[in-house]
This record gives structure tokens, sequence and C-alpha cells, in this order.
């Protein structure tokens, strides 16, 4: 007479386990990477709606608010003037709180095409920078032209 067995040997069990144990690995690794995404997508977001923000600001104020002056960007509002050249030009500093680590500068400089430079439009560039860990820091940056459009 046969013998017959019922059930799992040990090895079968084993082989099984070690299956759903890389499976298990796989799928937490997934995981991991899709919350260090989101993470990075909503920073993304943030710096650039800080950017915008920035743009939007300088493009109210029209040409002649596009300075590095105190007395428009002031400390109190959060702003530090980096660099303030003669014709008014220079660097802006300003902090990004809702991001970890996250500062951003705003440069101000009168538009250079490489043939002159163009008194009457400046080139302004807003640039966010964020820290943060597990690949999830990073810059952004947005550039526009503002136009002297005499009245």
């Amino acid at each position: 007479m046969g013998k017959q067995t019922r059930g799992f040997g040990l090895i079968e069990l084993l082989v099984v386990v070690f299956i759903l144990a890389v499976g298990l690995t796989s799928v937490s690794a997934l995981f991991v990477a899709g919350t260090i995404s989101t993470r990075k997508a909503e920073r993304i977001n943030t710096a650039l709606n800080a950017a915008q923000q920035q743009v939007e600001r300088l493009r109210s104020a029209g040409f002649s608010g596009c300075v590095a002056d105190p007395e428009i960007f002031t400390s109190l509002d959060g702003y530090t003037i980096l660099q303030q050249n003669p014709d008014m030009t220079g660097q802006i500093g300003f902090a990004v709180p809702e991001l970890a680590g996250g500062q951003g500068t705003i440069d101000v400089a009168f538009y250079d095409s490489g043939a002159g430079v163009y008194p009457n439009l400046k080139d302004i560039t807003v640039t966010v920078i964020w820290t943060g860990g597990a690949g999830t820091s990073g810059t952004t940056l947005l550039q526009t032209l503002i136009a002297n459009r005499p009245q």
C-alpha cells in the first residue's frame, strides 16, 4: 500500500515564505518610492508658488518698482538686500518658511542680449532652493522680463 501525505513539507513552506518575503519587500519599496515622490512634488509645488508670488509682485510694481531698494523690499516684509548696484539692480533674498530650509533670491538686472544692454528692459530671475532628506531637496527658477512702457 502506498503512503499518502497530506499538507506541506518544511521545504515547500520555506519556499513559500521566501517568495512572500521577496514580494512584500518589493511592494514596500514601491510605497517608500511613492512617498518620496509625493513629498518632492509637494515641495516643488510650494517652491513654484513662492517664486510665482514674487514674480507677480514685481510685475505689479512695474518697471520702476523692480529695484534692489530696501524701501521697496523691506526687512519687515522678510526681505534682505544681498547686493545693491549703483543702477539699483542687484539681488534680494527672502525666506520660504513653507519649505524646510527654503530660501529664495530675486535677481534684478538690465537685459543683456549679448549685443548690448537694454536700459528699458529688466531681466528678473527668482530662484527658490530648499533642503530635505531622502532626495526631496531641490531648486526651482522662474525668469521674466519687465519693460518700461512710457505712458
